[in-house]
């Protein structure tokens, strides 16, 4: 999981160094060092702002400790994160650039429309159980090239 360090003193967020985010990523974690301001707060809450296709828009995320997991982003250039906490505490956000994805066009994979479910669900209800053996068994093993070639050998 890339860790992106964050410095907080006097109320001011900084990155260290250049980091980027690839939009589309759930992996990242944000790691801070708090100066002893923060010390009496055990639980404070990041908040994650960016401006997704042109949208503003930000995630609040409670976290114990100095580390956060960094929500997925997509279609934006760049977050910011910044901490609150108490009755208020708050830092300024420290800016962090965002890359690109090659799904930023469609960051979700749709399931299939509830008609090709059916008409897939009808198709193997149609095959007589020698038929049905190689498929079942692909979808099992998720290994579809290795059930198809059993399944041509048969075949011929």
């Amino acid at each position: 999981m890339p860790d992106i360090h964050i410095t907080v003193q006097e109320k001011t967020a900084h990155v260290l160094g250049n980091p980027e985010i690839v939009c589309g990523n759930a992996d990242y974690s944000a790691v801070f060092l708090f100066d002893a301001e923060w010390d009496a707060y055990e639980t404070k809450t990041a908040r994650f702002v960016f401006a997704e296709r042109g949208i503003p828009q930000y995630r609040d995320v409670l976290f114990s400790g100095n580390t956060v997991q960094i929500p997925a982003v997509y279609g934006t250039c760049r977050m910011l994160i910044g901490v609150y906490a108490g009755d208020i505490r708050t830092t300024t956000g420290a800016e962090i650039a965002c890359v690109p994805c090659i799904t930023d066009g469609q960051p979700v994979h749709p399931d299939p429309p509830p008609d090709v479910y059916a008409q897939l669900m009808q198709l193997l209800r149609s095959l007589d159980k020698d038929d049905r053996a190689p498929v079942l068994a692909a979808a099992r093993c998720n290994a579809f090239a290795p059930c198809a070639a059993v399944h041509t050998e048969r075949e011929e």
